[in-house]
């Protein structure tokens, strides 16, 4: 495979991996903007209300048939959250056997994103009002998934009053607020300024894919060469905070950051106190010592942060603080053993190494590199992550405070159970 990662025009990149090696071809068009609770909502609205109907296809029916015509291709709106940055746009994948079809699918891409089906030179308002409630929908049901709803929050509280506290679907709140004409607003602000990243992987090359994004961006005013980068993160002093619903098993995390961390060296002690069956936190915490149904951790690449969490039975909750942080302890006790880093470092090359293997996991691993500003390969990554040891993950283990004690818990007995109530 040959990649050429350049910047066609000012704040455009474009990164092209030259391949015969997959079925179909993949397109990712992603804009990057800094998060906050209105670029949140409206970043995930754009793109999911462009994809409802344009000038020549105004509907979704439509815009299916065309893309059926090219043999089942698929463009599919796509929004993510990258630490205090969020990007939003289209991923499109197509089978082009006789290398006829890439020019067609770029031109329906550049038709979706520059000439949208409006009325009264905004934004038609059935789609909006449709996309909009459809978001509403999302963030209330994101308490239905209580370690992800925990999680949430635990951010909230170390992140208060930072970009990074914003949920990547924005509030129920601002979502409300928005409408035809501000989010038309936005959406062309977002075209015409926001940085751009552009990914292709398939069997055309550079010069061409260049070429054409070149003529999808020229209906547009002449761009500024802004760049958007994630800020320097801010953590809260260590805060211990306790929320009731109506459940029966408990969530406790523990959010830690060690903000001059290496980021791989980070993401190995991850592997090592939480990564699967064979971690710190499974097989002691969980296997013997039965203190929890599941274990895990989770790490911030941007914000430097790592969170411990279990799933619980509410009484257990105080032993199994103290059982989650000792096996931390450990690990700034350099009481690590060979076989842990040896399987920690397993899951993640085989992870890391396997990434060239779908053309979706290409797609995220290079907007994410793009967005650190690391342009190392998979194999150079995973090449780096064999040269750790157990040493330089008690150093990084040292390095790390403790920011966040979050327990979602049940419901005392003379509690309502229709309300959440927060404790100090």
């Amino acid at each position: 495979m040959k990649m050429t990662y350049k910047e066609i025009l000012p704040g455009i990149n474009l990164r092209v991996i030259e391949s015969d090696a997959f079925e179909t071809n993949c397109i990712s068009i992603q804009f990057v903007s800094e998060i906050n609770n209105e670029t949140a909502s409206k970043m995930t609205l754009v793109p999911r209300v462009l994809r409802r109907g344009t000038v020549k296809h105004p509907d979704m029916e439509s815009l299916a048939a065309e893309l059926d015509e090219m043999y089942g291709a698929r463009i599919e709106p796509v929004s993510r959250k990258y630490g205090d940055i969020i990007s939003g746009g289209f991923v499109c994948d197509f089978v082009d056997p006789e290398k006829t079809l890439f020019g067609s699918v770029v031109k329906l891409l550049s038709e979706i994103l520059v000439k949208p089906k409006l009325s009264d030179g905004i934004f038609v308002e059935e789609y909006v009002d449709g996309e909009r409630t459809n978001l509403i929908d999302e963030i209330k049901s994101e308490i239905n998934n209580k370690l992800s709803y925990a999680h949430k929050k635990a951010v909230e509280i170390m992140f208060k009053n930072t970009p990074y506290a914003v949920s990547e679907l924005g509030t129920e709140e601002e979502a409300e607020k928005i409408d035809s004409a501000s989010l038309y607003k936005y959406y062309k602000k977002l075209v015409c300024e926001a940085p751009c990243e552009i990914f292709f992987c398939g069997n055309t090359s550079f010069d061409e894919v260049k070429s054409a994004f070149l003529h999808m961006f020229s209906s547009l005013p002449a761009r500024k060469g802004t760049k958007v980068k994630s800020g320097k993160p801010i953590y809260s002093e260590l805060v211990r905070k306790k929320e009731r619903l109506d459940i029966s098993q408990a969530n406790l995390l523990v959010g830690m950051y060690n903000e001059n961390a290496d980021i791989y060296a980070s993401k190995l002690l991850c592997a090592v106190i939480g990564g699967g069956t064979c971690s710190k936190l499974f097989v002691n915490v969980r296997e013997k010592q039965s203190l929890c149904y599941f274990t895990g951790t989770m790490y911030d690449s941007f914000e430097k942060s790592m969170f411990l969490y279990c799933g619980i039975d509410p009484k257990n909750a105080k032993i199994a603080e103290k059982a989650v942080l000792d096996e931390f302890e450990n690990c700034v006790l350099a009481q690590i053993t060979d076989e842990e880093i040896h399987n920690a470092k397993k899951g993640m090359i085989d992870d890391i190494i396997t990434v060239d293997d779908s053309l979706f996991s290409m797609e995220a691993f290079w907007l994410r590199a793009a967005l650190l500003g690391d342009e190392r390969t998979p194999s150079e990554i995973a090449a780096y992550i064999r040269e750790l040891d157990g040493e330089m993950l008690s150093d990084v283990a040292r390095g790390f405070k403790t920011s966040v004690v979050y327990l979602l818990t049940g419901l005392e007995e003379s509690e309502n159970a229709a309300k959440l109530l927060p404790q100090a």
